[in-house]
């Protein structure tokens, strides 16, 4: 028993080794944590600029004065592509809503899609907001009042392959026209 302690103590004290050993050990896991760290935080950025991107959309839309259309909007998602560097790859939806009904309620209250208009995401009806996530997008509303909910989505993937997949950003803001009562798609109708 003398002898198995004496050897095992004698192990801890020596400090010769090699290094080679080591450096093979300690080197990938570094190399890995690094591109980890890089990965992480390029997700993290791309999330803040989409929140960014949609963001500056939705106020241009609340200053807007005059009727949108298609032109319009194709030059929004333009500037959602190049805030976003996603380019053409960026959808983007504009709808339109106004609280008809139970607006003091928000899980009974009832949503008109006055219009939604979208690239490269499809447009929403009223029943989208019957109930579901699209709903739960909305602040709370008074009766008649007009809601622009502005969405944005692209797909991000990961600069390494360190655990991370390719996922859908989607990002979505809610605002009240500024200057005017309404925002119109092509003419306003009074």
């Amino acid at each position: 028993m003398n002898f198995f302690r004496a050897n095992i103590l004698s192990f801890f004290r020596k400090e010769d080794g090699s290094q080679s050993i080591e450096f093979v050990i300690v080197v990938p896991l570094l190399v890995w944590s690094i591109c980890s760290m890089l990965a992480f935080t390029e997700s993290f950025r791309v999330r803040g600029v989409a929140v960014d991107a949609t963001s500056v959309i939705a106020d241009t839309i609340s200053r807007q004065t005059t009727p949108i259309d298609a032109n319009y909007l194709r030059g929004l998602q333009t500037v959602a592509g190049q805030l976003t560097r996603y380019g053409e790859n960026v959808g983007l939806r504009i709808t339109q809503l106004r609280c008809v009904k139970d607006c003091d309620k928000p899980a009974e209250r009832v949503l008109n899609v006055v219009f939604s208009e979208g690239r490269g995401l499809s447009s929403l009806t009223d029943s989208d907001f019957a109930s579901g996530k699209f709903r739960d997008r909305l602040p709370a509303l008074s009766q008649g009042d007009r809601v622009i909910l502005v969405e944005t989505s692209f797909t991000h993937k990961p600069i390494l392959n360190v655990g991370l997949e390719e996922t859908q950003v989607e990002m979505s803001q809610t605002t009240r026209m500024r200057f005017a009562p309404q925002l119109c798609w092509e003419k306003c109708a009074i």
